[in-house]
């Protein structure tokens, strides 16, 4: 009888500590899902004033400068200076973005484009250290104005996904144009995220933009558009085509227009590749040409393959630009660009015509 009490005992108390260890264990759930929820709502916040994003610096006081009948324009996606180590979860230490910005001072004071626009610039991000690329440049290279277009503004960015240590963090970044005159007005053009993606995703997503930039010239005021389109999803990237690409018209019948950036598409006339819209909706405008023509690109298409930098195999950077107001003398890769980004930088010299 003893025996007997004792295991009833015994069970009751097997029993209420495992009915405790569930409970601890729905406590702990519960508490890291709250913690998770927080984080997740506190991360996704911006940390910049948005009415900023699309602001103006001067960098020097020569407010008179315009943009002469012929002049150079380059577009540049800069991966942050970040190299080839761009999104790829290593150490990037500080003297690697320090060396990379040096390089790209170097760069641009020997090409020397009166304009250039840049994709993938940080403001001040965790990832480079809190510098100011864009400042920095157009400092250091004595552009006369900046106009910074904002795209990703979040307190964290939980990327590369592991280890958890190489995560961006806190990011600012986005798109710039630099010019050797003033820059006149600077708007956003905030394009659609892939439908596709699941909303927790586009939450912490960059945007995409189309970058509008007023700068003055002895002829005419230019319109330079610096676009970043989507990477992973054609049907969103020929979405984007069809918006800008309606923005461009409302603008070049009146109005000198450069179209310019990384479209993240190759184009129709390149071999070998999967088949899609993006560039062909842009091209197929009768008032629209591109710096590098197609014959021009079919004699060397390796040549002006502008991605990876390393070891270059496609085509996704481009100039275009409004052949009723402008002519195009001469175009490029900068392939003395190197590895200061994934990128190589487009370049071009363009001229004005008389109105047809």
């Amino acid at each position: 009888m003893k025996s007997y009490i004792l295991c009833i005992v015994d069970n009751n108390f097997i029993l209420l500590r495992n009915m405790k260890s569930i409970k601890t264990t729905i406590k702990i759930v519960f508490v890291l899902l709250i913690a998770f929820v927080v984080f997740y709502f506190w991360a996704r916040q911006p940390l910049y004033n948005e009415t900023e994003y699309s602001k103006i610096i001067e960098f020097s006081d020569n407010g008179d400068a315009v943009i002469q009948d012929t002049f150079s324009i380059a577009t540049y996606n800069i991966g942050y200076l970040s190299g080839m180590t761009n999104n790829l979860a290593v150490d990037r230490p500080q003297s690697l973005i320090q060396s990379n910005l040096e390089k790209a001072v170097m760069l641009l004071k020997d090409k020397k484009p009166d304009i250039i626009a840049f994709q993938e610039i940080d403001f001040k991000s965790r990832r480079t250290f809190d510098i100011n690329q864009m400042e920095q440049l157009g400092k250091l290279t004595s552009f006369h104005s900046g106009a910074m277009a904002v795209n990703w503004d979040k307190q964290y960015v939980p990327f590369p996904y592991w280890p958890f240590k190489y995560h961006f963090g806190r990011m600012l970044s986005g798109q710039a144009v630099l010019s050797h005159s003033a820059i006149l007005s600077n708007n956003i053009v905030v394009l659609p995220k892939p439908e596709s993606n699941p909303f927790y995703y586009n939450d912490f997503y960059l945007e995409r933009l189309a970058q509008l930039v007023w700068v003055p010239t002895t002829r005419d005021s230019l319109l330079i558009i610096n676009v970043h389109f989507e990477a992973w999803d054609a049907p969103t990237r020929e979405l984007q085509a069809d918006i800008v690409m309606d923005i461009y018209n409302e603008y070049e019948q009146n109005n000198p227009v450069i179209l310019l950036g990384d479209f993240n598409c190759t184009p129709p006339f390149a071999v070998n590749v999967f088949p899609e819209k993006t560039i062909e909706v842009i091209m197929s405008h009768p008032g629209i040409s591109m710096v590098i023509t197609e014959e021009e690109y079919n004699i060397n298409p390796e040549h002006y393959f502008t991605f990876n930098s390393e070891e270059p195999n496609i085509k996704i950077d481009y100039i275009f630009y409004n052949n009723k107001y402008l002519d195009c003398l001469d175009a490029d890769v900068m392939h003395e660009a190197g590895d200061i980004s994934d990128h190589l930088p487009v370049w071009a010299r363009l001229t004005f015509i008389s109105k047809k």
